[in-house]
């Protein structure tokens, strides 16, 4: 029996919600199971996919400034160019792309991820972009993936579900705009169109707000919070990613970077109209 192996890195939520509905109605298309593998915290990085000949892999990947997070690249890269089942060959894996941005834009994460599921001789029969909600604020993509927004994933779904039952050796890879192996990723501006310099930027925590329940510790993608007697200490790499911030109960997790809330109000400025979700079907 098929299985769709999901992998996702959502350190908010809203990439795992998307992977999730794509994943359950392609379960239900092709009569398969749906098996589901976050590799969002560093522990479940340790670890690389086994994929084998009837799977049809998922991966769905938040885009940060432009690409795949850079901090997860590698692995991403390493899990689809290389098949710990040594018997079976990546060529026989079909697979499918979802990045989720913002609503600003997915630049080349979309084609990076379709670029190394071809790098790694995988058969890409979809891809798609969505919009959800911007990880940095409340208004950009509010209220995003909307009703509209599922409906189309479905229609989505569907056009996928035909091409992986009628799959032959000969069907090409489907194809998508952007570079495949691009080199940069998007600069950040601030709001007077100036690079917005917030790449050593951590949030700081309120200790007469903070109830020392310890959640944000359990969230960060990086490993990168400590307790200080209970209260959080920010000592490693931060993705500016605000899992952390999210699943604070009491709001005492704040980001108070200039550079960085400047860039926040561009954004919101810049990108307010909502932007469409994409589909590409081989």
């Amino acid at each position: 029996m098929a299985r769709i192996k999901t992998y996702y890195f959502s350190p908010t939520g809203g990439t795992r919600q998307m992977a999730g509905h794509l994943a359950e109605r392609l379960g239900a298309l092709l009569h398969a199971e749906v098996e589901y593998h976050s590799y969002t915290l560093p522990r479940e990085r340790e670890v690389l996919p086994v994929f084998d000949a009837d799977d049809i892999v998922l991966w769905a990947t938040p885009v940060y400034a432009g690409r795949i997070p850079n901090k997860t690249l590698d692995y991403v890269r390493t899990a689809l160019t290389y098949s710990s089942n040594q018997a079976i060959p990546q060529s026989s894996i079909k697979s499918i792309a979802l990045v989720t941005f913002g609503n600003r834009a997915y630049d080349n994460a979309l084609a990076e991820l379709v670029g190394l599921m071809e790098d790694g001789g995988m058969k890409p029969m979809g891809a798609a972009a969505m919009v959800t909600r911007h990880s940095f604020s409340d208004t950009l993509g509010a209220g995003r993936p909307n009703e509209e927004d599922l409906a189309a994933l479905d229609r989505f779904a569907e056009q996928v579900a035909t091409k992986l039952l009628t799959f032959n050796s000969n069907l090409l890879p489907v194809k998508v705009p952007g570079e495949a192996h691009p080199e940069k990723y998007y600069t950040p501006l601030k709001t007077n169109n100036a690079p917005a310099g917030f790449l050593k930027a951590k949030p700081s925590c309120n200790p007469d707000r903070c109830i020392r329940c310890g959640k944000c510790l359990e969230v960060c993608p990086m490993g990168s919070i400590n307790g200080n007697d209970g209260i959080p200490a920010f000592d490693g790499i931060c993705l500016k990613c605000q899992a952390c911030c999210r699943i604070c109960p009491t709001g005492a997790i704040v980001f108070t970077d200039p550079e960085y809330l400047s860039h926040v109000a561009m954004i919101e400025r810049t990108f307010a109209a909502p932007k469409v979700t994409e589909f590409f079907c081989s």
